[in-house]
This record gives structure tokens, C-alpha cells and sequence, in this order.
């Protein structure tokens, strides 16, 4: 399958924001994220890192 985690990089620790994610939209600061059965989160920040083979993508908190 091809879902990914995000997690949000906040003072010295990573946070799990959403799991199976599908979709992503960047607009300005703001990214929505799309599950696999349709449910939608909103983050502020900025995307530090995408990583494929391990299914993860970092934010960076916007503060």
C-alpha cells in the first residue's frame, strides 16, 4: 500500500498528526491531509521531510 504518516515536529519531539494518509494539499502554510477512507486534517507548517520508502512526512511547526 502506499499510505504514509505524518508527524509534526514540535520542540525536540515528533508527534503523530495522522496515519494512512493518501492525499496532500499545500496552501500557503496550511495542509490538508486526506485518509484512506476519506477523513481530512488540517496542520499549519511547513514539510521538512517525505520519506517513500518509509511512509512517514514531516512537518515543521509554524509558530
Amino acid at each position: 500500500m502506499c499510505e504514509s504518516s505524518v508527524l509534526i515536529e514540535k520542540e525536540g519531539g515528533r508527534e503523530l498528526l495522522m496515519e494512512d494518509v493518501v492525499h496532500v494539499e499545500i496552501d500557503g502554510e496550511t495542509i490538508t491531509f486526506r485518509g484512506i477512507l476519506g477523513e481530512t486534517k488540517h496542520a499549519k507548517g511547513r514539510l521538512k521531510e517525505i520519506n517513500l520508502m518509509k511512509h512517514m512526512i514531516i512537518l515543521e511547526e509554524c509558530k
